[in-house]
């Protein structure tokens, strides 16, 4: 059984489209799911859904075996955290401590027991010395680090990041990726919403969203060899990429072909 299962979701603001038909995927323990879409596409809604933010008109979600519904809601909660776009939105203490405590606060966890997380936690993505600091005195890569801790602190083992890089500088976006790295490294469950083809590189698997539905769902290494894919959901592949599609398959562009491939695939 596959660690997270989405069988026929649908979902709709109005009665007059669906934002998400009919989708269904499964998802291992411990992947790197890369998610790719035009603007519309229904990125952030799937995401949305998956926290339970958002109730599905049709269809199922289950998470580790447990059915998302009203009483597993409880346990699922434990199990999957998500960091949005705008690190301004996602605070809701007054402090980075009081951050870090707000999810196991709601989980109920003891005091001692999450004063000793808030530590920990903090320290295992470098925000230590700033637990008493306000969230306006802390960059946009340090805000993200504050919700990865408070998501690891109620001991969740997926975090789904919904353009969680796109409002940051350069040095904050480089430093958060390689965060999601060794947090994939110690075996979380990394579902990561992107506009950035070159991000998604780092995956292991892509879904491109095209029209609130399933268009493609591959390992990354083949799934960025068919351009007609990403040309048809309105992407465009990386120029190494763009020009290795671009070759012919005869033996003559073989080795060049590879090497771009190999290149624009680099982890």
């Amino acid at each position: 059984m596959s660690y997270i299962e989405i069988k026929n979701l649908t979902f709709s603001y109005n009665e007059k489209t669906n934002v998400l038909e009919d989708v269904n995927l499964e998802i291992n323990k411990g992947e790197w799911i890369a998610v790719l879409g035009h603007n519309g596409s229904g990125k952030s809604t799937l995401a949305k859904t998956l926290v339970g933010l958002l109730e599905p008109q049709k269809g199922e979600i289950s998470i580790d075996g447990l059915i998302m519904n009203d009483e597993f809601a409880y346990e699922i909660r434990k199990k999957i955290g998500i960091v949005f776009q705008n690190p301004d939105n996602q605070f809701v203490g007054v402090t980075v401590r009081d951050d870090i405590a707000f999810g196991m606060e709601n989980l109920c966890v003891p005091r001692e027991e999450m004063l000793e997380k808030i530590g920990f936690y903090a320290e295992k993505v470098n925000m230590l010395k700033f637990l008493d600091s306000e969230p306006a005195n802390l960059s946009g890569g340090q805000k993200q680090r504050v919700a990865i801790a408070g998501i690891l602190a109620m001991q969740s083992d997926i975090i789904i990041f919904d353009e969680a890089t796109s409002m940051l500088d350069p040095f904050s976006r480089e430093e958060l990726i390689k965060y999601i790295k060794t947090l994939h490294q110690d075996g979380l469950t990394i579902i990561m919403i992107t506009h950035d083809i070159n991000e998604a590189l780092l995956a292991d698997r892509i879904l491109v969203m095209n029209k609130g539905k399933v268009y493609a769902f591959e390992d990354t290494e083949e799934i960025m060899k068919k351009k007609s894919i990403f040309t048809d959901s309105h992407l465009e592949l990386p120029v190494s990429l763009d020009l290795a599609n671009a070759l012919t398959e005869t033996q003559e562009y073989k080795e060049i072909r590879e090497k771009l491939w190999e290149y624009a695939l680099m982890k």
